[in-house]
């Protein structure tokens, strides 16, 4: 979610402790082989609408599982700095599964009890050795709020929210260093990105000024001014790209008034990219996912299970939102409701398995979806840490 500290953010499975699997899930057939990683904060819980920070905090760290079979295979995990603060794109894992890149946008401040501060660093994980380690840590210019690799694997993008600027970061000699910072107008406020399949391209979400930049990508650095800057909804922040089918959604994350929020999809084929359907999706879509086919996209939506329970409109539950995308347009196919404090969502590649998370309840939750049907699959359950964000391996 959006950066505030406080009011804003505010089926059985097996137990994970400490990333191990304590008990078999079903079998779900063949999947296609990923790697995802599970960024989890052990640091952080919400009481009746607001954050606390525990004072015996249990350590954050990113878990990896390869997802070609069910359970998904525990591949290790690593402490690491993670942060539920922004959107849940803060992991990100190269395509070649070797590596990844953790950022984290808070950290608890060392000088006030039960306080967040701003977090500088972004954590480099080395997927190739055994056991799982960090491999670098590199100081950036500023609070990152998510994190956006490359096809190419050697650049990646790093917004900074608050300073209006993107950092650039090139992979040179094994090592990953800053080569630039991009500034974006006063208040755009760029908090997420997302590159287009052959890497040429880029979208970048700035909810600041309510506009998504689509913007050239040269030697891995964005070119100003941006190509075209398209209109959506209000507070466009997370965003996925629908594989190579030059489709892409954005969600459209609001006020957390209560007022029905939305998600917006992006045609990025013609001569100039544009919204071509906006849809209703419900309240605080804070993650959005599109799957590699092109055929649907989901929305994780915290539905008013961030505010205090005196709120007339307090829910205990997310929601999970499924869209078909058909001739252009979104139409609602699926809805169900899952734990509170929804974070990121996802498809795996088969297009038809989706995994959402929820902090509240300490899980990660899965589905298939069948046509017009989500069916509960066994979730990822973890016992003293919630899923606050996700990188999933491409193609």
């Amino acid at each position: 979610m959006l950066h505030r500290l406080s009011r804003r953010r505010t089926v059985p499975g097996c137990i994970v402790r400490f990333g191990l699997l304590m008990a078999c899930l079903l079998p779900l057939g063949t999947l296609h082989a990923q790697t995802v990683g599970i960024a989890l904060d052990g640091k952080s819980r919400m009481v009746d609408g607001e954050v606390e920070i525990l004072k015996t905090p249990a350590p954050d760290r990113v878990a990896f599982y390869d997802t070609a079979t069910s359970p998904w295979r525990p591949l290790g995990e690593v402490a690491v700095p993670v942060s539920f603060q922004g959107p849940p794109s803060s992991v990100a894992i190269s395509r070649d599964r070797r590596e990844t890149l953790v950022t984290a946008f808070t950290r608890p401040d060392p000088g006030r009890a039960e306080a967040f501060t701003t977090n500088l660093t972004m954590a480099v994980i080395d997927l190739s050795t055994t056991p799982i380690r960090v491999a670098q840590t590199l100081t950036l210019a500023a609070a990152p709020s998510s994190v956006a690799l490359h096809p190419d694997g050697r650049h990646a993008w790093v917004p900074h929210t608050g300073a209006d600027s993107v950092s650039v970061l090139e992979k040179r000699a094994e090592r990953w260093e800053v080569v630039d910072v991009v500034r974006f107008e006063a208040g755009s406020a760029p908090i997420a990105a997302g590159f287009s399949a052959d890497g040429a391209h880029a979208l970048l979400s700035l909810p600041g000024s309510g506009r998504i930049a689509w913007l050239s990508v040269a030697e891995g650095r964005p070119v100003l001014p941006a190509v075209h800057e398209m209109s959506a909804g209000i507070g466009p922040t997370a965003l996925s790209f629908c594989g190579d089918t030059g489709l892409a959604v954005v969600a459209n994350y609001g006020k957390v008034t209560g007022d029905i929020d939305t998600i917006s999809l992006i045609d990025t084929r013609g001569a100039l990219p544009r919204v071509i359907d906006t849809a209703s999706v419900g309240v605080s879509p804070e993650g959005v996912a599109c799957a590699p086919d092109g055929r649907h996209a989901a929305a994780a939506l915290q539905n008013m299970s961030t505010v205090a329970r005196s709120h007339p409109l307090h829910s205990a539950h997310s929601r999970l939102a499924v869209l078909a995308i058909e001739s252009g347009r979104l139409r609602p196919v699926a809805d169900v409701e899952f734990g509170g404090w929804a974070q990121g969502v996802g498809f795996l590649d088969d297009a038809r398995t989706i995994f959402a998370q929820s902090m509240n309840d300490h899980r990660v939750h899965r589905f298939r979806l069948d046509g017009q049907t989500l069916t509960p699959l066994p979730g990822l359950p973890f016992e003293d840490a919630s899923p606050v964000a996700y990188g999933l391996s491409g193609r």
